[in-house]
């Protein structure tokens, strides 16, 4: 077994094959993708100059067998490339290896402190890994949620057998509510990406206050662009003289993941109504899996009684020093933002 540290953005470049071949051959998110890391660094996390690049590559027999996308930050911590934007993250693994290995190289011979693992679904090996092994050097915790669910093939919401009655009744109600307007599913393979209808609904909802002068950013645009164009996202779309609510849902096979949404003033109904009509629309003919993605909203339990899943991070320390000075920053900080909402 060998490990190899890439670290420049053209070798990064050359590992797309090899990287495509292990994504193809297991069940992963499109977070786990080439096309996804590749221009998170490229476009969003390069140009930061307190940024650098670690990848591993890991080999058997002169084959690459796996990829764990990491990146060095402004606190010399290792984390997943564009880990805040990545409702999942994951090392890509064709085969079973001793992660003690692993670490080992990270920490004693590549002389790194710290890494900082989050948003991992508990069937992650790095999360089974934490919890078979209780060593010193590392934590485990629940740190977030994420909520799922199945549809069957039919026409919804009759074809959920998990909603009630009148929750069946209050989405035909909502559905009735917005006949008015349009439901469009857009992918690549028959439109351009509608950069302008992106950008005039992103000026309406930071204008109302629905979302930060922060959101969605040029180069965060960029990357989403360049998913579309691999045809890892979709974009469903609804409108009536204009565009009032769009949804990013990342495709992978029959699993549509719900990541980004945008709304105008209408906000809570007309985002509920995209999601019914993309459900609708991808459930008439096949069978489906939805994923809703990070955070365990209250709207959306009430609407699609979801199953609830947890997120963990892991944090992997090269000394016990390390950990202890993390766990007291951490009870501090955790102190602090109670005393802040107690008495703001």
């Amino acid at each position: 077994m060998q490990f190899k540290v890439i670290t420049d953005i053209r070798e990064f470049k050359l590992l797309e094959r090899e990287w495509n071949l292990l994504f193809d051959r297991n069940t992963y998110s499109v977070f786990q993708s080439f096309v996804f890391n590749y221009y998170s660094w490229k476009e969003i996390l390069m140009h930061s100059s307190s940024n650098s690049l670690f990848i591993i590559k890991i080999i058997q027999d002169n084959i690459a067998i796996g990829f764990f996308p990491l990146y060095n930050d402004k606190t010399n911590t290792l984390r997943f490339i564009n880990d805040v934007h990545s409702d999942f993250c994951d090392v890509i693994l064709d085969k079973e290896i001793d992660l003690n290995n692993l670490f080992q190289f990270i920490l004693k011979d590549c002389e790194q402190k710290k890494l900082q693992l989050i948003n991992l679904k508990e069937n992650s090996i790095l999360t089974q890994f934490t919890i078979s092994h209780n060593q010193c050097n590392l934590t485990s915790s629940v740190s977030e949620k994420y909520t799922e669910f199945e549809v069957d093939k039919g026409i919804f919401p009759n074809n959920f057998d998990k909603l009630l009655s009148k929750e069946r009744s209050e989405i035909r109600r909502i559905v009735k509510k917005n006949v008015n307007c349009k439901h469009e599913v857009l992918a690549k393979s028959h439109c351009d990406f509608p950069i302008n209808e992106i950008l005039t609904l992103k000026e309406k909802v930071i204008k109302n206050g629905s979302r930060n002068n922060d959101f969605l950013p040029i180069n965060q645009l960029k990357l989403i662009e360049k998913l579309y164009n691999h045809q890892y996202i979709e974009i469903s779309l609804i409108k009536d003289s204009e565009v009032r609510a769009i949804l990013f849902v990342m495709k992978n096979k029959n699993d549509s993941l719900f990541w980004i949404d945008l709304y105008d003033n209408l906000g809570y109904t007309s985002t509920l109504y995209n999601y019914i009509s993309y459900i609708t629309a991808n459930s008439l003919n096949n069978k489906i899996f939805i994923n809703l993605g990070r955070g365990a909203y209250k709207w959306k339990i009430a609407k699609f009684r979801p199953n609830i899943r947890d997120l963990y991070t892991v944090n992997i320390f090269s000394s016990t020093f390390l950990k202890v000075n993390y766990i007291i920053k951490s009870y501090i900080i955790a102190i602090i933002t109670l005393l802040y909402r107690k008495f703001k």
